[in-house]
């Protein structure tokens, strides 16, 4: 992206492609899915039942990794409001309309004040690039080593 500054951490700069690419991924899947997944009802859950018969034992605890999943979906869904809000305005406005209110480019484009070209340039990438650096659950921002 030549019109966003390019950003150097620790030696590391910041790939924008990459980063947009992790940051569409994050609100066209992932987020998607953790929403259905965090109200997903565990109520079927149950105790193990302990009979005389030996029986192999699995490697790890299904229902241990499925609340740990809803937990971390349900992190992953209040953090994800949150950080939008954080956003500068026109980010904040974009990635609500798009991701929270399930609007589409068009709506995006025909309610705010710069032309189309500008929207798919500067202001949303803008926008995805600002989310990764604030969403605290996961990283979001992709680097590489700076030759």
């Amino acid at each position: 992206m030549d019109n966003l500054e390019q950003l150097t951490i620790f030696g590391n700069d910041l790939n924008v492609d990459k980063t947009i690419k992790k940051v569409r991924h994050f609100f066209e899947v992932d987020y998607p899915v953790a929403k259905r997944r965090a109200h997903r009802d565990v109520t079927g859950l149950s105790s193990p039942v302990i009979s005389g018969m030996p029986k192999g034992t699995p490697i790890g605890n299904a229902t241990e990794e499925r609340l740990i999943n809803r937990a971390y979906c349900r992190q992953v869904v209040a953090a994800t409001p949150k950080a939008i809000d954080e956003c500068s305005k026109w980010s904040r406005k974009l990635l609500r309309w798009l991701y929270l209110n399930g609007e589409d480019d068009t709506y995006c484009i025909n309610n705010i004040p710069y032309s189309e070209r500008w929207y798919y340039k500067q202001l949303k990438p803008t926008a995805f690039i600002e989310f990764a650096e604030i969403y605290p659950v996961e990283e979001l921002l992709v680097f590489e080593k700076v030759q």
